[in-house]
């Protein structure tokens, strides 16, 4: 067995352990990065963020989308899609990125040590023993002042549910398709309308895929403008999503003798039958196999990590980033988690927001958001106003083929300071952004106003919602 001495140990790589291992190398540090894979990226590289809106841009230029409202709804792109077309594009995005990490990473070869493929788990608060995944007798252990814990999330394990991962899939095994099956599948049901329930959901519509959406309650998005979300709601029906409120399943099952088909009975009896199940009925931290309890480090009732201000856990030389910290859980915002962890552990200021950060859902369309909701507002008694711009007033839009999208701004009737930015339509991702910087100076409308966009672009949305703002201000006498 090997010993280690280090400055700052990061388990997980992923993007709060990635960029908390280069700050740190940046900073002088002396880092290892224990990861269980064999890649770098964690679940956000190798089978989350980056695959899933891989594989939507695939889905979206293979069936014309944005061509259709030129050349009509009947408009299909390539035919006889296959699973190969799809993945192509998934795989070569995934290699290039991991490529360039690597490459990232020789940059501190002398100040750096990944251990690919490894175990952890903590024996103090400053040592850390670890074992090979495919040989447990091969074992290290490792010692440094300051550990950072960014071990990400995983699918919520449920017992009933058999994901063999050939018909029955998690979210984080859908991209094993091109593996498991022959065909592309021709039906799937969708247990879950989150976030990524959402996503696959209308993305496999659009696909040209049967879409059942299951979601226990009849909630849906709630974090996001309820506007938006009806508008989300009609899109995703009328590219064939069905979805079934208010209801969950009591069995999924994969159907004897048949080697690609599954039902699912719902708690009302009604049964639905597909080529395949997609589970994304949330995901759970991937901490409890750390020994991170036997050390002190407290978690809270959700079972999440604990943290102050300084992303430090109960144990002042731990620290902790990403998921395993809970909401907002994004790779966004883990990606600056990491960041900010590794200065503080390393006594450097760290700067960085903690609040108005942008929330983005990849379905078709997709959704973007930053600031306050009307819902918020309302609640606090806070008061507002509204003006918004659609997209088949936006001369650009039209150009790229969605005349349906919509932008929002939320704004102070007396000072017209902004509140809140809400968009939905393509681009919605991207255009988030201007909103949001506006937002964080405390800026008004008259930013929106008295400023010249470049025609035709789709950032002129942002002027056309904000005059729109003041007109119904003005009609309403305010």
């Amino acid at each position: 067995m090997q010993d280690f001495d280090y400055d700052v140990i990061v388990i997980g790589s992923g993007p709060a352990g990635y960029t908390a291992a280069i700050q740190a190398c940046e900073l002088g540090a002396r880092v290892a990065v224990l990861e269980r894979q064999e890649n770098l990226g964690g679940t956000t590289l190798l089978s989350g963020t980056i695959p899933s809106k891989t594989l939507r841009e695939a889905i979206i230029y293979l069936r014309g989308v944005r061509q259709r409202p030129f050349y009509g709804a009947g408009f299909t792109g390539k035919k006889d899609i296959t699973l190969e077309d799809l993945f192509v594009r998934v795989r070569k995005v995934v290699e290039r990125r991991i490529a360039a990490m690597e490459d990232q990473i020789q940059v501190y070869h002398d100040r750096i040590d990944i251990f690919r493929g490894y175990h952890a788990t903590l024996d103090s608060p400053n040592s850390v023993h670890a074992w090979v995944l495919r040989n447990p007798m091969e074992s290290i252990n490792l010692k440094a002042e300051k550990i950072i814990i960014a071990a990400g999330s995983r699918p919520r394990f449920t017992p009933d549910i058999p994901v063999d991962n050939e018909v029955i899939f998690d979210s984080d095994t859908v991209f094993t398709l091109e593996l498991k099956r022959k065909a592309l599948p021709e039906s799937i049901i969708v247990v879950g309308a989150g976030v990524i329930g959402a996503e696959y959901g209308s993305a496999f519509a659009v696909l040209g895929c049967k879409v059942s959406l299951i979601q226990r309650d009849r909630t849906f998005l709630t974090f996001a403008e309820r506007p938006i979300v009806d508008m989300l709601i009609r899109r995703m029906e009328d590219y064939g999503v069905e979805f079934v409120w208010g209801n969950w399943y009591e069995r999924i099952e994969r159907l004897a003798g048949s080697e690609e088909r599954a039902r699912v009975t719902l708690a009302d009896g009604r049964v639905l039958e597909a080529d395949a199940v997609i589970v994304a009925s949330g995901r759970e931290v991937a901490t409890r196999v750390l020994g991170l309890e036997d050390v002190g480090v407290a978690f809270n009732q959700y079972g999440l990590i604990e943290v102050n201000e300084l992303f430090q856990t109960s144990i002042p030389n731990i620290y902790a980033a990403g998921d395993v910290v809970g909401f907002p859980a994004l790779a966004s915002t883990s990606s600056e988690q990491g960041r900010m962890a590794a200065n503080y552990a390393l006594g450097r200021r760290a700067g960085g927001r903690r609040t108005l950060f942008p929330m983005c859902v990849y379905t078709i369309p997709e959704i973007a958001m930053v600031g306050y909701t009307r819902q918020e507002l309302d609640a606090k008694g806070i008061p507002y106003a509204r003006g918004v711009a659609t997209y088949d007033e936006v001369t650009k839009a039209g150009i790229i083929g969605d005349p349906h999208g919509m932008l929002t701004l939320l704004f102070e009737p007396n000072g017209w300071h902004l509140l809140g930015v809400h968009i939905i339509g393509d681009q919605a991702c991207e255009l988030i952004h201007i909103g949001q910087a506006v937002l964080s100076y405390n800026g008004t409308i008259d930013y929106f106003i008295d400023n010249v966009f470049n025609f035709p672009t789709m950032g002129e949305a942002y002027k056309m919602a904000a005059l729109n703002g003041v007109k119904q201000l003005a009609h309403s006498g305010e």
